[in-house]
């Protein structure tokens, strides 16, 4: 089959004879139809990012058909569309076995090396990692449900109160994708932060109700008026510099709950004012993925209430990765998620 193949920093080559998947007791093996490209991918071929040794294939956001089953695998038939749920546990553990196999011990992730990923024709995973797609869902939007699906299942873990006031700092594909999780699980109010115009303006398109552009305006005056001083309920940092980490602290109301998603860039130092953390009674919480929660974010997308369709911004053709690679290292202005397609 033809793959991509990551073999050092900055090399990533397509190989025309690379050998078929081999669909194993327990797993099946999917025709890939879109790949999105994340930006972890990226820093890995660019050497910013992972422990991992190349070689391998990438890519963890995969859209695909089934096209042959493994011994005893079930759940889904040859020709099903799925959507990859991409954590691997060890399947006997309690973290496995309570929905947090990507807290397994022995935890490893389809697209990062030693289990291959979705740049190529054909890839193997678990039975227990495919999502059967409802049909109203085109391949790109399954391509890149793995996008939202760690906020949305950061939110579907831990709803906000009915009513609540939120604050996203961070406007890329994690802040949208924030922005309504918590729209669908009742919040009241959503505040968008950021600093980039074209990103503010993708928050309010995708559903905040007040975005604040950080380097004109005063974040802490805005929250405070649009609280009556009390700050926000749910405090979402999706960008994880330490100017939003503090902010997120400070701006949480008394016995509200500060969720912790954007990665500080390597050297960050993040300090941790305890005092104020235990005083004012505040729950600080990270998350990552949630096995449980892709069905219910492909049902509200299939019903219109979560929109990712429009998250797509860039198409490519398989043998034009490299160039998507490079557009999402740059991020211009206008690009939310680009997808690699293949069922063309």
């Amino acid at each position: 089959m033809k793959a991509w193949v990551w073999k050092g920093v900055d090399r990533i080559e397509l190989e025309t004879n690379y050998p078929d998947p081999v669909a194993k007791p327990g797993w099946v093996v999917l025709k890939v139809r879109a790949a999105g490209v994340c930006s972890t991918d990226v820093s890995i071929i660019r050497g910013r990012f992972g422990a991992w040794n190349p070689p391998g294939v990438l890519c963890h956001e995969i859209c695909g058909e089934v096209a042959e089953l493994g011994p005893g695998a079930k759940g889904v038939k040859v020709g099903d569309r799925v959507v990859v749920e991409t954590s691997v546990g060890c399947g006997i553990c309690v973290k496995c076995r309570t929905g947090n196999k990507h807290l397994c011990a022995e935890a490893g992730e389809i697209g990062f090396p030693p289990f291959e990923g979705g740049y190529a024709e054909y890839v193997a995973v678990p039975d227990n990692c495919c999502r059967k797609m409802p049909s109203v869902m085109t391949d790109e939007q399954g391509a890149i449900l793995e996008a939202s699906i760690c906020p949305f299942g950061a939110i579907y873990r831990n709803p906000p109160p009915l009513g609540a006031t939120v604050l996203v700092q961070g406007v890329g594909v994690a802040g949208l994708s924030f922005i309504q999780a918590v729209k669908c699980h009742g919040a009241g109010k959503v505040i968008a932060a950021g600093r980039n115009l074209s990103r503010l303006d993708n928050a309010r398109r995708f559903g905040a109700d007040i975005v604040v552009n950080t380097k004109e305006q005063d974040l802490d005056a805005i929250v405070r008026a649009e609280t009556d001083g009390r700050g926000v309920d749910l405090s979402i940092d999706a960008a994880g510099a330490a100017v939003t980490f503090a902010n997120a602290l400070r701006l949480c109301a008394a016995g509200g709950v500060v969720n912790l998603y954007g990665l500080p860039a390597a050297g960050t130092k993040i300090e941790i004012p305890t005092d104020e953390v235990i005083f004012r009674q505040l729950t600080i919480r990270g998350g990552t993925n949630n096995e449980l929660a892709w069905v219910p974010l492909m049902d509200l997308i299939a019903r219109g209430q979560f929109n990712n369709a429009d998250m797509v911004t860039h198409r490519f053709g398989f043998e034009e990765l490299p160039t998507a690679i490079d557009l999402v290292d740059r991020h211009p202005d206008g690009l939310i998620k680009a997808v690699v397609n293949l069922n063309n």
